[in-house]
């Protein structure tokens, strides 16, 4: 059983390869993925309703292509919606221009105050750490006055008025912005 959780981590992005060769240890599954029913339906693919895609110009001439989706869900089911209906993930964010574009765009497609960005934090020795699920390099922050927070593990939200990230509880049924 064990290994079909890891196999599964690894294709939603959450176990790197490397990880899977040496077996993935206990502490990187995350605990909010297991807190769901287990047998309980995976929610539709959002409709093109529900949804809204966009494009944004990269660093180096690579593009970015983003979902935003307006079907609230915990950070966890996000992420694997993002993985089976988009075949990406929960968006990492490398830089002030796409922060802006996305938190932007993300206040007039979303009635909500926060999106799911693809971070997660955690407490080690008393410290916050931050990492993207997409292992891509932790080389920008926006974070608000008084985050990440310090306790425990939370996932990263994208505050929609200000552009500023905040660290709240994965359970939290929010919109969310896919990457492909």
């Amino acid at each position: 059983m064990k290994l079909v959780l890891v196999l599964a981590l690894a294709l939603l992005g959450a176990v790197s390869a490397r990880q899977l060769h040496e077996g993935a240890p206990e502490q990187e599954v995350p605990a909010e993925q297991g807190e769901e029913e287990p047998g309980e339906p995976e929610p539709p693919c959002p409709t093109e309703t529900e949804s809204f895609r966009m494009i944004v110009p990269g660093q180096e001439g690579h593009t970015c292509r983003y979902v935003i989706v307006n079907n609230c869900q915990p950070f966890w089911k996000a992420q694997r919606l993002c993985a089976r209906c988009y075949r990406g993930r929960l968006a990492s964010i490398h830089n002030y221009a796409t922060n802006h574009r996305l938190s932007c765009t993300a206040r007039t497609r979303t009635n909500r105050g926060q999106v799911w960005l693809g971070g997660i934090t955690s407490r080690r020795g008393g410290r916050a750490f931050s990492r993207w699920m997409d292992h891509s390099p932790w080389n920008y922050t926006n974070w608000a006055r008084g985050n990440p927070s310090r306790a425990g593990q939370n996932c990263i939200v994208l505050c929609t008025a200000d552009g500023h990230w905040r660290s709240v509880s994965c359970g939290t049924h929010l919109p969310f912005i896919c990457e492909y």
